[in-house]
């Protein structure tokens, strides 16, 4: 941001919006989470592809090295559903997090920054 303009409320309020409109943070919060619960859920649906793929996946062939490749592709396939899972679940508890949030500003007046875990 150039320097002179709104850099003050930024040097004041780091999260920046909250000073700017703070009636309207709380229905962002809880768009935010609406937002992120259907991330989650598309997650949840990839993991779900992810394990019908490895399930209905047929052989390449009866060659050792047939065998090789089709176990590979099973294993990236259950690794990419963990992955999907875990993702799934970490949005979804970061949604809640945010609604929390939502509720905690509205009724405290809270006007800071939400701290993310890593």
């Amino acid at each position: 941001m150039p320097e002179g303009r709104g850099s003050r409320i930024d040097s004041v309020n780091p999260g920046g919006f909250a000073l700017r409109t703070p009636g309207k943070l709380p229905d962002r919060l809880r768009t935010a989470a609406d937002l992120l619960d259907q991330a989650a859920a598309a997650d949840d649906k990839a993991a779900g592809r992810f394990a019908e793929a490895r399930v209905e996946s047929t052989p390449f062939g009866i060659s050792p090295q047939a065998r090789e490749l089709a176990a590979r592709w099973a294993a990236a396939l259950a690794a990419r559903e963990a992955d999907a899972r875990v993702l799934g679940d970490a949005t979804s508890d970061l949604a809640g997090r945010l609604r929390m949030a939502a509720e905690s500003t509205r009724s405290t007046g809270f006007r800071g920054r939400i701290a993310m875990a890593p």
